[in-house]
């Protein structure tokens, strides 16, 4: 048998380091980063942050409001709200800011986008109907072929998609809603079928931003006693098995899984201004992300599994350690 020499014995314990580097390095940069918006710059624009709330990228930088950002599930692309036009119009650009292109067009207000696992479909909520009550539309992940799932008298919104794509979560005022109350959380088949009431048996009657977990075993929400107070709760996927996260005064919503399903990323003003806030998924070991001077606000934070450079062309270091985007369309 033939003897390895130093030479190549050398060679191959560089090419195993080099290995192991890369290993590490890919394993970093695909760290899950926290998307959210916020008012820091003088206006409403679309931001991303590691999950220890260093390293702040501001991903759009226009006059209009920017809002409600949502990842793709392969954290490539991330569908947002803008008021560019003459209303609220459903957006989608990389994960980095860059090519930004308008996926809606109408007169009526578009919200809360959120995408089918295989990142082909993006279901949203809208006042397009002609009662101009708003209901849950699905459209391909270009803007094309969307269609009506719900079609009601009263308003559906704020959907969220399931992980093995079959379900929707909803928000609805249906059910003998008076003086806009009471708001359940409702699921239904991807297509439409199958609506059923998840919270009707609570006792809750203000819930809002239902969420899945990675696994879809469950789902977080926010609910609220009157609208300046809130808190974050937990179900199984069938309604059962109620649990409350957070009980601390101020309004605490719009919860968000991590990918790794093992915390839950919300917002929440308890210390005046709205804050991206970080829990495990019992409801402890709460963390701020977000720590900017009163009077701004932090909110409607989402899940990037695909990390970007956090020193991108284009990108200057500002206040509160983000790094700033210029020019972007």
């Amino acid at each position: 048998m033939n003897k390895i020499s130093p030479f190549m014995r050398r060679c191959l314990f560089l090419l195993l380091l080099a290995l192991m580097l890369a290993s590490d390095s890919i394993a970093q940069g695909f760290e899950p980063r926290i998307v959210f918006a916020s008012n820091r710059d003088g206006d409403w624009d679309i931001y991303s942050m590691d999950v220890n709330g260093n390293n702040v990228v501001q991903l759009t930088d226009h006059p209009a409001i920017d809002h409600y950002p949502a990842c793709s599930p392969d954290g490539r692309r991330i569908a947002f709200l803008s008021e560019r036009g003459l209303t609220s119009d459903l957006y989608v650009m990389d994960s980095d800011g860059g090519n930004v292109i308008r996926l809606t067009s109408d007169n009526s207000k578009d919200s809360r986008p959120s995408w089918s696992p295989d990142g082909t479909k993006i279901v949203f909520s809208s006042s397009r109907w002609v009662n101009r009550n708003s209901e849950i539309y699905v459209m391909d992940a270009d803007g094309e072929n969307e269609i009506n799932l719900t079609n009601h008298k009263w308003d559906d919104v704020r959907p969220s998609w399931s992980p093995d794509g079959s379900k929707i979560a909803f928000v609805s005022m249906r059910d003998g809603a008076v003086a806009f109350e009471p708001r359940h959380i409702f699921v239904m088949n991807a297509d439409g079928t199958g609506r059923r009431n998840l919270t009707e048996d609570t006792g809750l009657t203000n819930s809002f931003s239902p969420t899945w977990s990675p696994d879809g075993s469950k789902i977080a929400f926010s609910s609220r006693i009157h609208w300046m107070t809130g808190d974050i709760y937990v179900m199984t996927a069938d309604g059962e098995k109620l649990e409350r996260l957070t009980d601390k005064e101020g309004n605490n919503r719009q919860p968000a899984y991590v990918r790794n399903g093992r915390r839950i990323a919300f917002e929440s003003d308890r210390d005046g201004d709205y804050k991206i806030y970080l829990m495990d998924t019992n409801g402890r070991n709460v963390v701020k992300l977000t720590k900017t001077p009163p009077g701004i606000e932090n909110i409607s934070s989402s899940w990037l599994s695909r990390a970007l450079s956090v020193s991108p062309s284009g990108k200057l270091s500002t206040s509160w350690g983000e790094i700033k985007r210029t020019g972007n369309p």
